[in-house]
């Protein structure tokens, strides 16, 4: 029994997720309405590594490569469509830059971004001691520091939610921040 056939307004409203299992069931049409959404930012990112006709056809394939991923029974769904997307974007862009019978020029050096590896790894361990500095708090100084300064809380509503006075959660926040700046 197949899915039902929804109206070209509902199909341009649909989730991601529901167009995907619908491309991945034969529906050409949900494929159809993942193109119109994802035309247009998909060429602008697609622009940026390459000239616009280059990137309409990097564009292009993009689309090839998503169409025959998403209705091969054997390969993995996207767990996310549009980062997935823009991955292939940038691989089929970066693939029609390299190669030498497009004639676009050689690569720039700084394509692949400005970021030197050590940098990179130097960033990622910092980002690691931090989050492992997060880990090592109070529980009292984590939820405070992690409902504030992440996820926008004011120290009222966090006073409120933990039974506190609002000064004792601005201490706890000072006291993680402290210790924060400490282990970065």
């Amino acid at each position: 029994m197949s899915a039902p056939r929804l109206s070209p307004a509902a199909l341009a409203a649909a989730s991601d997720a529901r167009l995907v299992a619908r491309t991945r069931a034969g529906d050409e049409r949900a494929f159809a309405a993942i193109v119109d959404r994802y035309r247009g930012p998909l060429g602008r990112h697609c622009g940026r590594f390459l000239p616009a006709a280059a990137a309409e056809d990097a564009l292009q394939q993009t689309f090839i490569n998503a169409h025959a991923s998403l209705t091969n029974p054997a390969a993995t769904l996207p767990l996310a469509l549009k980062p997935w997307l823009y991955r292939i974007g940038r691989n089929a862009a970066l693939n029609l830059a390299r190669d030498p019978q497009a004639d676009l020029g050689p690569v720039p050096d700084d394509l692949l971004g400005d970021d030197a590896p050590d940098d990179v790894f130097e960033r990622r361990e910092w980002f690691d001691t931090f989050v492992s500095a997060i880990g090592a708090l109070p529980d009292s100084q984590r939820q405070v520091i992690v409902r504030h300064a992440f996820g926008g809380d004011s120290h009222e509503a966090i006073a409120a939610d933990l039974g506190m006075s609002a000064g004792a959660i601005r201490q706890l926040a000072y006291r993680a921040r402290e210790t924060l700046r400490a282990a970065a």
